[in-house]
């Protein structure tokens, strides 16, 4: 007997009869769909990861928690008088140190390829493309967060008032923990306080408590809310009406042009090298649409030259400064009530930044006999900063799970200059508060 036998039907899986996409995670079962689903993801807000840009690189080899200390030269005093005698006198420079430690820091993301497949638009990409603005978005904010504390700091106020007492709580006890010593930064204390003024009036920090806002005062003092504390060391800032601190500011004081041409007179005036002939300034959304009202912004902008720079993200290159739009930037919470946002535009000149990565990433696991089992790949998320993007293979029985991380081991350092100029400790850029 001869049998014939109808065409091969082709396998099918049906998501309905075989209900896998019920006992997924909730947040999983929405791109597992019965009806058509679209090949792609589409892209969240994405911001610019611009901070880290302006790093310059250093790079190092060490240990996790490894300490790298620079050494910077200050000038010798200026001898603009006649030798007297028959030879020359001798002159002395000092130095001044800043340092960097060896940390790491990561994410990651686990991919079950089943349900990837099951997907249609490959779920193991979008998660690999999705940690890889995790990975610029944390760096940035890294720096970004060097940076503030830096040029921020050593400038703050009085949240609760006191009387007569050494202990004083502030809205940011940020650059008020160290002072320079036979040029190191080593902590107050007693032996080694740091002069502040409270309202004007002398005192010393004996003591920081920077998880509580504390500060140690040597002189007992009486304190309103509100009263400005600054540092002797703080670095210069520029706020609307010649204010002291954001705790002053209300909402009429908007950006100005002015405010932006008294930071790069002030630049200037500390001999701080520019980028390219200009220096640069992060403005944020709302910073631009106030310069965009200031008349003296828009008579300048009217002759502008295109920044090289920046050609993407740059308003203009004007008034000595490449003006860049970044979304990141941070704001604080000011005014006499605490509930007025502050923007905080910052401009910046070269080499303020120091990237100091670890050296020798991507090759970690050279000569070990398993170096080609991992994927390892250094992904660029700036100019000066390289991350680790690494897939491990499935560890899972059922070879399943894809897990996808990134690593980026160094440290970011802000160079002092405290032997160069005035007494501010950090002068290669300058912070500007604004409602």
């Amino acid at each position: 007997m001869t049998t014939t036998q109808g065409p091969a039907r082709a396998p099918w899986f049906d998501l309905a009869r075989h209900n896998v996409r019920w006992a997924l995670p909730a947040s999983l079962q929405a791109i597992m769909q019965n009806g058509l689903l679209d090949r792609t993801f589409q892209d969240s807000l994405v911001p610019q990861f611009l901070y880290a840009a302006t790093a310059t690189a250093e790079a190092w080899a060490g240990g996790l928690g490894d300490t790298k200390t620079f050494t910077r030269t200050g000038l010798m005093a200026p001898v603009p008088t006649a030798i007297t005698g028959n030879d020359a006198s001798t002159g002395t420079y000092g130095v001044e140190q800043w340092s960097v430690s060896m940390d790491q820091y990561g994410n990651a993301i686990d991919t079950n390829m089943l349900t990837s497949s099951m997907s249609l638009a490959s779920k193991w990409l979008q998660d690999a493309k999705t940690l890889g603005v995790n990975a610029g978005q944390s760096i940035n904010q890294l720096v970004r967060g060097r940076l503030y504390t830096a040029y921020a700091g050593g400038r703050t106020w009085a949240t609760v008032s006191s009387s007569s007492s050494t202990s004083l709580t502030v809205q940011n006890a940020a650059g008020f923990g160290t002072v320079l010593s036979n040029g190191v930064q080593i902590p107050v204390s007693g032996a080694t306080p740091l002069s502040i003024t409270i309202a004007g009036v002398a005192n010393t920090v004996t003591g920081v408590n920077t998880t509580t806002n504390v500060l140690t005062l040597g002189t007992a003092a009486t304190v309103a809310v509100g009263a400005a504390v600054i540092a002797s060391t703080a670095p210069v800032s520029v706020r609307a009406t010649g204010a002291n601190t954001a705790y002053d500011l209300t909402s009429s004081n908007t950006a100005t042009f002015a405010m932006f041409r008294s930071a790069v007179a002030r630049l200037r005036s500390m001999n701080v090298p520019t980028e390219g002939g200009y220096y640069v300034a992060h403005v944020d959304a709302t910073t631009e649409a106030q310069l965009f009202s200031d008349a003296d912004f828009k008579q300048a902008l009217q002759g502008r030259v295109d920044s090289p720079i920046y050609r993407d993200l740059s308003i203009g290159r004007f008034g000595g400064i490449d003006w860049v739009r970044n979304m990141e930037s941070p704001t604080v919470l000011g005014g006499s009530a605490g509930a007025l946002t502050v923007h905080r535009p910052i401009v910046m000149g070269a080499d303020c930044l120091v990237a100091a990565p670890f050296e020798g990433t991507a090759s970690l696991l050279a000569g070990t006999g398993v170096e080609d089992v991992p994927l390892i790949e250094m992904i660029d998320v700036a100019p000066a900063v390289q991350v680790a993007r690494i897939v491990r293979p499935p560890q899972d029985r059922l070879q399943q799970v894809l897990s996808t991380a990134w690593s980026y081991v160094g440290d970011f350092g802000v160079p002092s200059d405290a032997l160069s100029g005035d007494n501010a400790v950090f002068k290669r850029a300058v912070v500007l508060e604004h409602a």
